[in-house]
């Protein structure tokens, strides 16, 4: 339709609606636009603690999805009419918007990006306890018609929200095709299930309760070892642009249970998980200083499967934290990001010196009479959560352990009547102790000339 309030020298620049349903929604993976869904009611359950205290222990977040639908219901609180007007329904955020502190939605659209990826029909209702509302939304309808406005209503007959239950419920259905199809396989369906369990293992472990398909998600566990003479390096920093919310940066580095799964760094923004055991040159592996053309920081190999780094971003005004709009990486060129960087490698360096330290005592003495091997063994796992203090990142040694002299393994064949024959003659009862028995009498008579 033309705009007759042009004038002569001006380009209408005004977007089509097919932009966004079909090309925006391209942007985004299909199970990271369901971990927006989820976030939305995160933050929902923020808010609602911000006001009454506690945790999440009495807040519930459940979905499902199928071919022929997807949906997801909370009881996190809702959000009012007012607010479903002025921000909910508009593609970006205004700056009038009201924020919730230390949101993990931030870029205002992330629910209607999804709603458009998955179907060409949605409903969205939500209840606070003053108020409750819906939008129905078929989208070829709304496509051909001009404007780019929703309806809006009081929630017409049986609801799962209401004023006496407060939260929120979408539902989508004639589902895309390759949505239908994807949404239909159990793969899928677990894809979703462990990402939940990871980007959002804070907010579980903090009591919420999330399903998908009925099955409840379980919190993941990183465990870090400590003992007398190891212990994790943690670092406090602060940083504040004027007249923004400050960014409190917490970051950890440690050894943990070797595991090349869950080695690497742990970016965690506002709670949610960012990037989770990462090993790439993002975080550090691989860093050459160009000038002196010196590796910092070595790449990751199995050698590091003990590694952990943890850093947490955590702001009042979730803009100023490093994520991109996707969540699935941080936003390098953020300063805040840069700035923790530096940090990070530096805390990282000791802790790669002793794994190099580990690696040779185990070359050396074996992965079973290592004495450095044994001391890890030997310590106890404690929780990233408890760790605050500044602390300096402390590991023994080498040379801190006495040890006896160089061994090596010998391995050989013989007929089992032959073995026998000599556990009997020698009085011992194992082919091993068979071999060394044998082993110290030849060595006996060598040293005796």
């Amino acid at each position: 339709m033309e705009d007759d309030t042009l004038g002569q020298n001006e380009i209408d620049a005004t977007p089509t609606k097919g932009f966004f349903i079909d090309m925006l929604t391209r942007d985004i993976p299909l199970d990271q636009a369901i971990l927006d869904l989820v976030d939305n009611s995160v933050d929902g359950a923020k808010a609602m603690r911000a006001q009454l205290g506690g945790n999440f222990s009495d807040r519930w977040v459940k979905m499902t999805f199928d071919a022929d639908h997807f949906s997801i219901i909370d009881n996190c609180g809702g959000f009012g009419k007012d607010a479903a007007k002025k921000y909910a329904f508009k593609f970006g955020r205004p700056d009038s918007a009201v924020r919730t502190p230390h949101s993990i939605g931030q870029f205002g659209v992330g629910m209607k990006r999804a709603l458009f990826k998955f179907g060409r029909h949605f409903v969205v209702r939500s209840a606070t306890t003053d108020e409750s509302w819906e939008v129905e939304v078929p989208v070829d309808g709304w496509e051909s018609e001009p404007g780019w406005h929703f309806p809006i209503a009081d929630i017409d007959g049986d609801s799962a929200v209401s004023t006496a239950s407060p939260g929120t419920e979408i539902i989508v259905t004639q589902l895309r095709a390759e949505v239908s199809s994807r949404f239909s396989l159990t793969t899928f369906r677990n894809t979703i299930f462990e990402l939940i369990k990871s980007k959002h293992r804070q907010f579980i472990a903090e009591g919420l309760s999330i399903s998908v398909n009925g099955h409840h998600v379980d919190a993941t566990s990183l465990h870090l070892l400590t003992n007398d003479g190891l212990i994790p390096g943690t670092d406090n920093l602060t940083f504040k642009d004027k007249d923004k919310a400050q960014v409190d940066v917490r970051i950890i580095v440690a050894v943990g249970p070797s595991s090349p799964r869950k080695a690497g760094w742990y970016v965690v923004c506002n709670g949610r998980v960012i990037l989770e055991a990462d090993r790439s040159p993002v975080t550090g592996w691989g860093l050459v200083e160009e000038a002196a053309n010196t590796t910092l920081i070595p790449s990751y190999h199995n050698q590091y499967a003990r590694f952990r780094g943890l850093v947490f971003f955590d702001s009042e005004d979730s803009s100023q934290v490093p994520w991109n709009t996707t969540k699935t990486s941080v936003d390098q060129d953020n300063k805040f990001w840069q700035a923790a960087f530096v940090r990070m490698t530096e805390m990282m360096r000791p802790v790669i010196n002793f794994l190099n330290e580990l690696d040779a005592d185990i070359d050396e003495y074996s992965r079973w009479e290592s004495p450095l091997a044994k001391f890890i063994e030997k310590a106890r796992m404690v929780a990233p959560d408890s760790l605050h203090a500044t602390v300096t990142f402390k590991a023994p040694a080498r040379s801190a352990f006495v040890k006896g002299p160089k061994t090596i393994k010998i391995q050989y064949s013989r007929p089992v009547e032959d073995v026998e024959l000599l556990q009997e003659a020698l009085d011992v009862h194992t082919a091993k102790a068979v071999g060394e028995a044998t082993f110290d009498a030849i060595l006996k008579r060598q040293k005796r000339g």
